[in-house]
């Protein structure tokens, strides 16, 4: 136990090392992308892909099988820094569970509240996806026919492997008898139906049944599957012998290796002889994961004036340069099992930027920074999982990122208590002595088809009370329809910081209707609020001057109350094209005068409607083509805009894929201003080998502006060139 204690050490440390060369001492900032984890119910793969936000799943594209798909999502409420994220985001999750590798990116435009994740397969496969477990998540779908159910969840965080467990899809022996055949099959079948519902020990019963059977074809794969049956049902000792068993009985199989894994992470010597080659080989886990990329950001600028002044024609032109910076992009992770089967894990995510521009300002940023230790197995500890260092919330509604410890423990069958504490890491005002306390009660199931949570969070500054909310998320799951619902109440206002619905509707001809309705507080309720228009440095400070009471208010007058509603249908309208339509209504209330704020007027509602078309494999068999026509409406002026995208994959295997694309905007405002603005782009990625990457983006824009008395001429170029490598 000490000696995996000192290598648990040693591993970390190492990695904290080359975080710190790499990145330096870094300010909170929060990535979109937090972890991606898969795991195996029965025959379905469900991929898992957790954000540093509240988000709102909307339409994925393509509807069949696919190597390129694109997601798009609604981004509801985040951190300040999440929203004005302008580096793109890849996370690589390594081919396991009888998925292929997996690719997900993230291009960041902080001007929209719609996002968009590409996700890239080594193979095609019939993706879905949905609204995933709480606001934080969207989950990806695929079932792979013939592959029995996991034991647990195989989690990777960011871009870390983790084994995979024997999929019990290993050769078939010899046939028996056609009775026994149908006996062993009806079994199995049993086996498998009751790991997926985690009834381990109605599993492990039926598998000795086949086991007991006379040799037959479907022997083998129960030999695995007991191994995992016995893990669902935390006695790794039981496990151990049953997957030593099977690497005696079945040394060259195709499952050997993934059993000779599973059975050294349990603690078990794993040994397989291959072909031609009878000496031990010892399998074990993948302990590193993760990448570096970094990227140029260029950009230049040039505007031509013409103003109409008394004495004729006034001239201007100005060219400057707009941006130039390099940017490191740092995802490391360490993975470590002892004999006992527990694991232990470190993660490091930062970027740093290097402006090169004259009086340019350079920074680092971290978004996560932990070490996480789970006991796997069973006794009084088992499944307790303890987190520490700046993360991002466990869950629970509006809880940001933070400095501190948090643990997670297993109260019963799909019931778990979550609790945390420490430093906000991304507080919209920085106070001193700053507190966070918050526990959250989960149930992955109830009343069947329900799931949710409750939580409490108490936030102080010096010992003054900061925030104090009650919170919950309900959701419903259905065959035809589903439903996600958040409230959250501010205890020290008497106010409603926070009301969500979600809800998503499977109609005839394969469509689909989403509608959300949201309303909150921006930025969030909390006490501290009231320093942003005071001036001073402190609650106690502001205190000494003015009462509670004058606090509260003045808090709650920089606090606007914003409310987004959307409508989204879509549907197939054949194999290789797709339609959707969504219609936007938000506003933003007005907030009144206080200390050195003057008073801001509400937006007034702005609606907005969109159409867009997608077409899949048009004219090769990876390309994604998209035509949008957008409609704004705001009390202040009207815009139309259309844009074309596309996704194409050059390679016969995808390694080179240009993304070619062309926008066109028109408006005219309450003063007769027109404004005309075009903009082609390219974006184009090479995947030179298994780990390295070459990509880069050019973005060029004109436009013109007529008013009636100025006309101004703007050009201007945007890009950037860098690299991916997978480090591990």
């Amino acid at each position: 136990m000490r000696h995996g204690l000192h290598r648990i050490g040693r591993e970390i440390g190492r990695l904290v090392c080359w975080a710190a060369l790499l990145l330096g001492a870094g300010l909170a900032q929060a990535q979109t992308l937090d972890d991606i984890t898969v795991r195996s119910q029965g025959d379905l793969r469900i991929v898992r892909i957790r954000f540093n936000a509240s988000v709102s799943f909307l339409q994925l594209v393509p509807s069949g099988e696919a190597e390129f798909y694109a997601l798009r999502f609604e981004m509801l409420a985040a951190d300040d820094t999440v929203l004005r994220q302008a580096l793109s985001e890849s996370r690589r999750v390594p081919a396991g569970l009888g998925l292929p590798e997996l690719v997900v990116g993230y291009a960041a435009d902080p001007g929209s509240r719609t996002k968009q994740l590409s996700i890239r397969l080594a193979r095609a496969l019939p993706l879905q996806a949905r609204q995933g477990p709480n606001a934080r998540s969207i989950e990806l779908t695929v079932r792979v026919p013939g592959a029995a159910s996991a034991a647990s969840a195989a989690s990777v965080a960011g871009s870390a492997s983790a084994p995979a467990i024997g999929t019990a899809a290993a050769e078939p022996g010899e046939p028996a008898t056609p009775e026994v055949e149908a006996e062993a099959a009806r079994l199995l079948a049993g086996a498998r139906e009751a790991l997926s519902e985690r009834h381990a020990t109605l599993a492990v019963g039926l598998l000795n049944q086949v086991l007991k059977l006379p040799p037959n074809s479907l022997s083998m794969a129960a030999q695995a599957l007991i191994g995992e049956a016995w893990e669902q049902a935390d006695n790794p000792a039981r496990a151990r012998t049953e997957y030593a068993l099977y690497l005696r009985l079945y040394p060259q199989s195709a499952d050997a290796a993934r059993i000779a894994v599973r059975l050294t992470a349990l603690g078990g010597a794993a040994t397989t002889a291959t072909a031609g080659n009878t000496a031990p080989v010892r399998e074990a886990p993948k302990i590193w994961g993760g990448s570096i990329a970094q990227y140029y950001y260029g950009g230049k600028a040039k505007t031509r004036s013409l103003v109409n002044i008394a004495t004729g024609i006034d001239q201007a032109t100005i060219s400057h340069t707009t941006e130039s910076a390099i940017v490191t992009s740092l995802d490391l992770s360490g993975r470590v099992v002892t004999a006992d089967g527990h694991e232990t894990r470190a993660v490091v995510r930062g970027s740093g930027s290097n402006n090169l521009m004259a009086g340019g300002h350079s920074s680092s940023s971290i978004g996560s920074v932990y070490v996480e230790h789970r006991r796997n197995g069973g006794g009084p500890l088992g499944g307790l999982a303890v987190r520490a260092g700046r993360q991002s919330p466990i869950s629970g509604g509006l809880l940001g990122l933070f400095d501190g410890v948090s643990l997670a423990y297993p109260l019963g069958e799909g019931l778990k208590l979550d609790l945390m504490g420490g430093v906000p890491a991304s507080a919209l005002v920085s106070a001193p002595g700053e507190r966070l306390l918050a526990a959250v009660l989960e149930a992955d199931t109830f009343l069947e088809r329900y799931g949710g949570n409750f939580y409490v969070l108490d936030q102080s500054t010096q010992g003054i009370t900061n925030r104090r909310s009650l919170g919950s998320e309900v959701r419903y799951a259905g065959d035809a329809w589903s439903l996600n619902t958040l409230l959250d109440y501010d205890a020290l206002f008497g106010k409603v910081n926070a009301l969500s619905l979600h809800g998503s509707l499977q109609l005839g001809a394969q469509t689909t209707l989403t509608v959300l309705a949201d309303e909150r507080r921006a930025p969030s309720l909390q006490l501290t609020n009231a320093l942003i228009s005071s001036g001073a440095a402190s609650l106690k400070t502001l205190l000494q001057s003015r009462s509670l009471a004058q606090v509260k208010a003045d808090a709650l007058a920089t606090s606007a109350t914003a409310q987004q509603f959307l409508i989204s249908v879509s549907r197939p309208l054949s194999p290789r094209w797709q339609w959707s339509s969504d219609l936007r209504y938000s506003r933003v209330g007005a907030l009144p005068a206080v200390g050195d704020f003057e008073a801001t007027p509400a937006t007034g509602g702005q609606v907005s409607w969109s159409t867009q078309l997608t077409g899949t494999n048009l004219y090769s068999a990876r390309d994604i083509n998209n035509f949008n026509l957008s409609v704004l409406s705001t009390p202040f002026f009207k815009g139309v805009q259309l844009s074309l995208n596309n996704l194409t994959g050059l390679s016969d295997n995808g390694d080179v894929t240009v993304e070619p694309s062309l926008r066109v905007y028109l408006q005219r405002d309450q003063l007769d201003v027109k404004l005309l603005r075009i903009g082609p782009g390219v974006r184009t990625a090479w995947k030179t080998s298994s780990r390295g990457s070459l990509l880069g983006e050019l973005l060029y824009e004109t436009s013109r502006t007529d008013g009636p008395s100025n006309h101004d001429n703007s050009n201007s170029v945007f890009f950037y060139v860098g690299y991916r490598y997978e480090l591990f």
